[in-house]
């Protein structure tokens, strides 16, 4: 599983993310949940299958000298334990198979078999799969699990015949809600283990721009994680928030909402990145605007985040071998707990002696503009103030973690 966060990253969530009041009244518009559930790709974890000479499939051992097994378990959406019973069976040429004890009766049968597909992306090495695991209570029958296998790849505690693969572990329900005459897809984080919906908790998503899909990217504005907090979406040119859900009656209710209480800044590549202000440890006002002309690196971090320190050497790097390329590097500061003088000292020490913002003075534009949930998020913006990449690799932007972002700075920034 993620790994639990520390005391000052559950102190800066409570600070991004505190309570924002919406105003009552509005007109309501009701709509209905779809009758499964979907998962959630952008969330996933590792889970390593060890190879095996000795399995079972309905009751009857199976062994092949043709074939390659790898059994392990996968997590179980209800409990967070790695408790489902897999295996994965290879045969040559043949798609990849894998079984799962979806039933959760701790063995594995030949309706349990899922055959693996290669990616859409047309990677060899990458192959995936929905697994639906048996719920028993709930409004929902069952609960989907998306499966990727990486057929090349191997780990420090893998042996040679391990296998790798990654699952996602949340699910979203979703439905259409009838506003103005349109039909506006929405979504909500499904708990398996209480089998409930909060709409003031967990992920939810609205499609804002009316193409039947919900981006469930981390800083895409058609879905963020509340905290205990009405989220207002922008839907078309209206502006509507979730006043109930009810799974047991199949009820969704959303409220028009104000232009005002729509706080969201909306990122997409090749647009403007968003105007905000801060003030850096030397005590000096900026803006963002004020960059023009220059390639700007945005780095949101802390010294809590190991993610963030373990980006730092390339950071430290990038720094130093593009700043004649006509880039500048910037960092909005996200450690909630400092004097001036201990994180100029840190700073110094970490040899980053680039601009940095203070926490007090972008916590707002973090939390209520970006709803920056994951550390580092890191930026490259043009001359011109546009977007250039947001680091998402996986969705072919330039990469902009480790090597691969002196490669990606190499490549786009132009040799003086």
């Amino acid at each position: 599983m993620k790994s639990i966060l520390s005391f000052a990253a559950k102190l800066i969530f409570s600070l991004l993310f505190a309570a924002t009041p919406i105003a009552a009244g509005g007109t309501e518009y009701t709509g209905q949940f779809e009758p499964g559930l979907v998962p959630n790709t952008e969330d996933f974890e590792k889970v390593i299958l060890k190879f095996t000479n000795s399995v079972k499939v309905g009751g009857q051992p199976v062994s092949r000298q043709d074939e390659h097994y790898a059994a392990g378990r996968l997590i179980d959406p209800r409990t967070l334990e790695y408790t489902v019973l897999s295996l994965l069976v290879e045969t040559g040429e043949e798609n990849p198979v894998l079984y799962v004890d979806r039933n959760g009766d701790n063995s594995l049968s030949a309706d349990e078999k899922y055959v693996l597909k290669q990616s859409k992306k047309d990677n060899p090495f990458l192959w995936e799969t929905v697994v639906d695991i048996d719920l028993k209570e709930g409004a929902f029958k069952t609960f989907p699990v998306y499966v990727r296998y990486f057929k090349s790849i191997r780990s420090d505690k893998m042996g040679p015949d391990d296998r790798m693969l990654t699952q996602s572990t949340q699910a979203v329900a979703r439905g259409q809600v009838d506003v103005r005459d349109k039909k506006v897809f929405v979504q909500y984080a499904y708990d398996a283990k209480t089998r409930k919906i909060d709409p003031q908790n967990g992920l939810v998503g609205v499609d804002i721009d009316g193409d039947g899909k919900i981006d469930m990217d981390t800083l895409s504005p058609e879905s963020t994680k509340a905290d205990n907090e009405t989220l207002v979406f922008r839907a078309g040119e209206l502006f509507v928030s979730t006043k109930k859900t009810d799974l047991a009656k199949n009820v969704i209710v959303l409220r028009e909402n104000e232009a005002k209480d729509y706080k969201r800044q909306e990122l997409f590549l090749g647009r403007e990145f968003p105007e905000f202000g801060f003030t850096d440890f030397d005590g000096k006002k900026h803006k963002i605007s004020e960059y023009r002309g220059h390639y700007v690196l945005l780095d949101i971090w802390g010294f809590w985040c190991p993610a963030c320190q373990k980006e730092l050497p390339y950071l430290r790097e990038a720094f130093r071998r593009f700043k004649a390329r006509n880039l500048v590097v910037l960092g909005l500061n996200t450690d909630p707990d400092y004097t001036i003088d201990s994180m100029k000292k840190s700073l110094n020490e970490n040899g980053m002696n680039w601009t940095h913002a203070q926490f007090a003075s972008v916590v707002d534009f973090l939390s209520k503009g970006l709803r920056v949930n994951s550390f580092p998020t890191t930026f490259l913006i043009s001359p011109e103030g546009k977007i250039l990449s947001m680091g998402r690799a996986e969705r072919d932007e330039p990469d902009l973690r480790g090597e691969d972002l002196l490669e990606t700075l190499d490549d786009l920034l132009p040799n003086t």
